[in-house]
């Protein structure tokens, strides 16, 4: 069965939503794991053990493939927010918000609705 004209509105809005979670969460991840990577460098600043060296070159490793993970998330969502925040298009979503209201007052009529006939026929 197909998507309701209701779900299809609220899918395309929650996945504007989502993308503004996923940006705010990637650039806060890509802002830690630059810290993390300044942790690290002092960290092997000061060590003299070469396999302690080796062992937070690994973390570094791992830290900086995170750090992409999260750029690459921005990156992509970037295009989105950006989208979402022009005034014209704004306005547009809001009215989408609107829309889905109005669509689903009338789902609901539907799925509630009675005829009643208006004239009794005789058997």
């Amino acid at each position: 069965m197909e998507k309701k004209v209701s779900e299809q509105i609220k899918s395309f809005l929650d996945f504007i939503d989502e993308c503004r979670e996923l940006n705010s969460m990637a650039y806060d991840g890509v802002g830690e794991e630059d810290k993390r990577h300044q942790d690290l460098m002092h960290e092997i600043e000061f060590e003299d053990d070469p396999d302690k060296i080796a062992e937070i070159g690994m973390r570094i490793h791992q830290n900086r493939v995170q750090r992409r993970v999260y750029k690459d998330i921005y990156a992509v969502t970037a295009p989105v927010i950006e989208f979402a925040r022009d005034p014209q298009n704004k306005k547009a979503l809001d009215s989408a918000r609107q829309l889905l209201g109005k669509v689903r007052k009338v789902e609901k009529y539907h799925e509630t609705r009675v005829y009643i006939p208006r004239i009794k026929e005789s058997d």
